[in-house]
Order: C-alpha cells, then sequence, then structure tokens
C-alpha cells in the first residue's frame, strides 16, 4: 500500500466544530508572520503501540489520523519519517517524544505542551483538551490574536496566562 492511500485511509476531516474550536491552530500554519517558515502543525500522541496525529494544514484543513505503530511500519515509514521532519511537531511530554523517536526519529522542529492526557489516545474529549492547551499558547500569539480577537478582548488574551491554561514552554 502507498503512504498516501495509507494516510488517507486513517485519516479523518475533521468538521466545522473543530474549525471554531481550534482557530488560532488553523491560522498559526497558513500565516506567514507566525512561524519563520510555513509549516504543517501536528499536534501529536504516541504510546509504545499507537500514534494519534493531528495535522493543521496551511489550507485550512484538519486531518485526524490515527495508527498502530506495527501498520506505520509495514506501510508508512517513510511518509513518516517525511513528516516528522518537514512540519511542527507538538507533543504532550517527553514521554511522548520518546516513543516518536524509538518508531522513527525525533521531530526536527519539536514543543513540549508540558501536559498529560488523561485518558487512551483514542479517546476524543481527552486529546481534545490536549489540542485545547495547545490552542491556548497560540491564541497568546499577538499576531494572531489581532485577527481573532477584537481590541477589548486581546488585551486579556496579552495580559497572562489564560485561567486553567497548564503552562507552554517550547523546547
Amino acid at each position: 500500500m502507498s503512504s498516501n492511500s495509507f494516510f488517507l485511509k486513517h485519516a479523518t476531516a475533521r468538521d466545522a466544530d473543530w474549525q471554531v474550536s481550534y482557530p488560532a491552530l488553523a491560522m498559526a500554519s497558513s500565516i506567514d508572520p507566525v512561524d519563520e517558515r510555513r509549516k504543517q502543525i501536528v499536534v501529536a500522541a504516541a504510546d509504545d503501540t499507537h500514534v494519534r496525529m493531528v495535522f493543521f494544514s496551511t489550507l485550512g484543513a484538519i486531518l485526524d489520523f490515527r495508527a498502530s505503530w506495527a501498520e506505520i511500519d509495514s506501510s508508512a515509514r517513510s511518509w513518516l519519517a517525511f513528516t516528522v521532519r518537514w512540519n511542527r511537531w507538538w507533543l504532550p511530554d517527553g514521554g511522548h517524544a520518546r516513543a516518536i523517536e524509538q518508531h522513527v526519529s525525533t521531530p526536527t522542529d519539536l514543543r513540549l505542551a508540558h501536559c498529560s492526557i488523561e485518558g487512551r489516545l483514542t479517546d476524543d474529549a481527552a486529546f481534545r483538551r490536549y489540542l485545547d492547551n495547545v490552542e491556548r499558547h497560540y491564541r497568546r500569539d499577538a499576531r494572531i490574536a489581532r485577527v481573532l480577537f477584537s481590541d477589548n478582548l486581546r488585551g486579556e488574551i496579552e495580559g497572562g496566562p489564560l485561567t486553567g491554561a497548564a503552562p507552554l514552554v517550547d523546547s
């Protein structure tokens, strides 16, 4: 099976509910000044047996990909190696980074959210709480906030951490 068909078989296009929930993540991959190079953003998590990756493309699509490492090893190792090298990756913590590294390599452009996923990788509610955490990071970027929020809300967002947000530190 070719890598492209493997990806399409395992990816789910997310609907408008995800678009309105993660506007800053979607925007971060498509606005020039936000990143030094336009990159697709991959918010992922991995364990010893599976990987889940949500792709925020420069074209505005949100694709939720799930597969076992065994499936990837037999069908899509070169595709994953390309993805790890050329996209900006967010992972919950170092344990997830080690799982990715064990099966392919460490992402070239890696950010850690320093949070955990309470539940399995297949648990949409738990995974979306993690996505919410990364979304908060991009909402704090002044260039994104100017586009997303009115002037009266921008001061609150730029003024400091959001209530309940776990601290984010880029690695």
